[in-house]
């Protein structure tokens, strides 16, 4: 393509540019180029609902192609819920649609004065009316919008980005989302109800004949690999049953626990069995993890593993529908599931514990296990009514908005709700997410090799580290996280797509170049060595497997844990980028 879009809201204006060559052999696509493009143009410290913060969607160079699982691409803003960078990947069909219209990337700018859509093509950018669209959730709006164009791929925003809730979503053919940290509030912000993208550009591939046949055998050794099958069956699901079984870090009650009594009625057989689910994929995937679930009048794709943790068993709800119903309730209001789940167990938390009486709860009784009480909230929230509006804040804001020692189970980092694993039963999950440029589980994931039995103290940090690296790089290709190959497979891929050639060392020096670049913008956006933390509750409650079982993971012994990986990284001890590091890496500017 060798193209993007930049869209200039404030004045209903588009111009068409061509990216620097040398950036796709530095940076690749993707995560990558957007932290590069934000970097660039100086928008390192712009308030996240300012008119001049970007909406970026950037798709990577595996994108659209015939590649298996080249479906994702990426959103790239500052995330009104941390403050800080944010990458928010989907899945589905709108990446590869970016990618038919004949770009890169797309840049959307500055703030309209009326509910507006988009309507991209390869040739024209329409900046049309949504006034009759504003309040409508993502579900309703999708479907309008796709009735007038049939041929479109939609982005869209429910009514929690429309109110700026700072964990608002963005939907994208129903069921999938760029789901983390708040871009569907950045999007609320600019009165951006909606893209809608048509074209039937062709992907332009470098050699397409080498392509081939190294897709046709990736594609055989996908079909090959154990685990495809295990996704195809279970999905995500599976690590309900392996997180109380086998790893003992299922979220229960708000973390308060990491085994649930009632596990049985939400794991992927139960699910299943209660919601007829039917596997379903992305563009040009055969692993096909996604289960699309029918049940009475309603349908969702889902639930996912992370969805269910938090608005399941983390609110100590047992019922496969009723999870699967507030997983609908946040797809068709644009939550992402897992700040939505964590917030509202805090609450519950709160107020079993007195913490939030009734008189401050707008009359709901918050209990753990009450599937009304949790539908409500919701919805509560997603409109900034009663209690629903401090907790779309997210639980940072919230927990100091409320005081009484609720900061002690405000299950967050930096201001990031932290991802499905209960650290007392995970110890390097908590590492992994306290270093990440922020709290989730996609940034690595290091609780398989835990469970196995293969960390120590001493290796964590580097094995976290590594793996982080190796992520940025992925995120940049775009791949999803369940093609189970490493560089080495995918290094080859990438030079018969862009004719530029790297091996697996170059490839893994640009995620480390990327981890160093977050660090920096960060770093330059108010995040510290003390942010790089855990929530108290991880250091005061004992630890019932991983690491550090029948033991307190103290607070001392997580920031000697801290050490060791910023001495890794090549940071100094509060967690900087030596002026050696930066160099290193041609960073030098920063």
């Amino acid at each position: 393509m060798n193209r993007f879009l930049f869209i200039d809201l404030n004045t209903f204006s588009s111009r068409i540019g061509v990216p620097d060559p040398g950036d796709f052999e530095q940076y690749i696509g993707g995560k990558g180029l957007g932290l590069k493009w934000l970097i660039d143009q100086g928008l390192i410290t712009q308030e996240p609902f300012a008119a001049e913060n970007p909406l970026i969607f950037m798709t990577g160079p595996i994108t659209g192609t015939a590649l298996q699982t080249s479906a994702r691409s990426v959103l790239v803003t500052k995330s009104p819920l941390t403050g800080t960078f944010l990458d928010s990947h989907a899945g589905g069909n709108f990446g590869p649609q970016i990618k038919r219209a004949g770009f890169d990337y797309i840049v959307i700018s500055g703030q309209s004065k009326r509910p507006i859509f988009l309507h991209i093509t390869p040739h024209e950018v329409l900046f049309e009316d949504a006034t009759r669209l504003w309040g409508q959730g993502i579900m309703a709006a999708e479907k309008n919008l796709r009735n007038k164009y049939p041929r479109a791929r939609v982005a869209a925003i429910g009514p929690a980005g429309e109110n700026r809730v700072r964990f608002a979503c963005i939907g994208t053919d129903y069921y999938r989302q760029f789901g983390r940290g708040g871009a569907g509030a950045v999007m609320g912000s600019k009165n951006l109800k909606a893209l809608v993208i048509e074209g039937n550009e062709k992907i332009s591939i470098h050699d397409r004949q080498v392509f081939q046949k190294l897709n046709q055998q990736l594609t055989r050794d996908i079909m090959a690999h154990p685990n495809r099958q295990r996704r195809f069956d279970l999905g995500t699901m599976m690590w309900i049953r392996l997180g109380q079984e086998e790893g003992h870090f299922l979220p229960t009650r708000n973390f308060q626990e990491v085994e649930f009594s009632e596990y049985e009625n939400i794991t992927s057989e139960a699910m299943k069995k209660e919601l007829g689910w039917k596997s379903v994929g992305c563009f040009n995937c055969v692993i096909k993890c996604s289960k699309l679930a029918r049940w009475d009048n309603h349908e969702v794709e889902g639930p996912e593993y992370e969805t269910t943790a938090f608005l399941g068993s983390g609110c100590g709800i047992g019922n496969a529908r009723d999870v699967a119903y507030a997983n609908y309730l946040c797809d068709d209001l644009g939550l992402d599931t897992i700040s939505a789940g964590v917030v509202c167990s805090f609450a519950m938390e709160a107020f079993e514990k007195g913490i939030l009486p009734m008189a401050d709860s707008g009359g709901l009784r918050l209990n753990f296990g009450d599937s009304q009480a949790l539908f409500t909230l919701l919805e509560q929230i997603a409109r900034r009514q009663g209690v629903g509006d401090w907790l779309a804040e997210g639980s940072k804001r919230a927990s100091e908005k409320l005081g009484k020692g609720s900061d002690y189970f405000a299950i967050q980092t930096a201001g990031m709700e932290l991802s499905g694993v209960n650290i007392k039963g995970c110890a390097s999950m908590g590492l992994a997410l306290a270093t990440a440029d922020f709290a989730s589980h996609t940034r690595f994931w290091p609780a398989t090799a835990e469970m196995k039995g293969l960390l120590n103290f001493e290796s964590t940090p580097a094995f976290v580290a590594k793996g982080q690296d190796e992520v940025n790089t992925r995120n940049s290709l775009i791949v999803c996280d369940f093609l189970p190959f490493d560089l080495d497979r995918l290094a080859p891929l990438y030079e018969a797509l862009t004719g530029i050639k790297l091996d697996e060392l170059q490839m893994r020096q640009i995620g480390d170049k990327i981890s160093n670049l977050t660090r920096m913008y960060n770093l330059k956006n108010g995040r510290t060595a003390k942010d790089d933390t855990l929530p108290p509750r991880f250091f005061k409650e004992k630890h019932l497997s991983g690491l550090f079982k029948d033991q307190f993971m103290s607070e001392e012994k997580f920031r000697q844990w801290l050490q060791i990986y910023y001495s890794y990284r090549g940071w100094d001890e509060d967690g900087v980028p030596s002026a050696k590091k930066l160099g290193e890496l041609g960073l030098q500017r920063l």
